[in-house]
């Protein structure tokens, strides 16, 4: 498509994942930046055997992308384009930005709560594209929404309709978020803080009998990570005599291996192993409230955008005839 004044491109951005076993391999190469030990290799191989061989993030990011194009059509008076792209599987941030070439570029990315570990590679990913290309784009990358109201109402929505006709009293909320080095946030990362203002916002819809918060998916390498882990969480949720447990995986906008594997396998025989009742709520995914909440992210980055500067007149006798 050529270049047009009149068209809004948008980059949907987000970690990718095989969708076939064969990408098993290519994808722990870019997102480890090495061969990993064959070890490894098997562990995520068996991992994904467990939930159908494959992850079920590319398919949803695409059927995001299409949404959040339909929605923004009705909304936007110009042209509008959506595509996706992934940081460790095809197409690339790179490929994604290749298709765009709209009179004006953004990109959004689909980690809602910001770090370096998350944003500062989308940040990273976007800068090495455009340098590589030689466009020298300045794409802003749409942060900030994980206050967002219909992000929020996205979340609660399915987790309200996990507990439909049950009496939410009697359930215990577990939300979770993916685990991140203490350092980052030690460093400055909002992290911890967007996660908390995020709940924050949650709880009163959802009013459970109490609720807690653990990190998941801890990795697998040294150092000093964030705590509480789940594992711990759910152990002291079983003390305090619970028996029902609705987990609310907070952290996550599409289902992956770490809410299908590390959830709903790892986590759930913990849970039951416990004695407990296990429940899990599904990420926004392709929702309509979420692709709302996305059409509201670039709407409103438009919106209140700088204006153009007005082009000058010419000056002299005739400049208004």
């Amino acid at each position: 498509m050529t270049h047009t004044s009149s068209a809004v491109d948008v980059a949907l951005l987000a970690y990718g994942g095989p969708e076939q076993a064969e990408q098993i391999l290519p994808f722990l190469k870019r997102l480890m930046g090495r061969e990993p030990e064959p070890r490894t290799v098997e562990v995520v191989r068996e991992r994904y055997a467990l939930i159908g061989g494959a992850s079920p993030l590319p398919a949803v990011t695409a059927r995001q992308a299409a949404a959040l194009q339909a929605h923004l059509a009705k909304e936007l008076p110009c042209a509008v384009r959506v595509r996706h792209g992934f940081l460790y599987t095809e197409p690339t941030v790179a490929d994604c930005l290749g298709r765009l070439r709209g009179h004006e570029v953004v990109a959004v990315p689909m980690s809602p709560f910001a770090s370096r570990l998350t944003s500062g590679r989308y940040r990273t990913a976007i800068d090495a594209a455009e340098q590589e290309s030689g466009r020298g784009r300045a794409i802003p990358l749409l942060e900030g929404w994980y206050a967002d109201t219909d992000f929020i109402h996205a979340i609660s929505h399915n987790a309200a309709a996990e507990l439909d006709c049950c009496d939410n009293s009697e359930w215990m909320v577990l939300f979770t978020a993916h685990n991140v080095p203490a350092e980052t946030i030690w460093e400055g990362d909002p992290y911890v803080e967007q996660l908390q203002q995020t709940i924050a916002q949650l709880i009163p819809g959802l009013m459970p009998g109490d609720w807690k918060f653990g990190f998941q998916s801890t990795g697998r390498g040294g150092g000093e990570w964030m705590e509480p882990e789940v594992a711990d969480v759910v152990r002291e949720i079983a003390e305090e005599g619970w028996k029902k447990v609705l987990v609310v995986p907070v952290g996550f906008v599409s289902d992956n291996v770490e809410t299908l594997y590390d959830l709903d396998i790892l986590l759930k025989g913990q849970i039951e192993a416990l004695g407990m009742e296990y429940r899990r709520s599904d990420p926004p995914n392709d929702s309509p409230q979420f692709i709302k909440a996305l059409a509201d992210v670039v709407v409103q980055y438009l919106s209140n955008r700088p204006a153009p500067h007005p082009p000058r007149l010419p000056r002299g006798p005739h400049a208004h005839s």
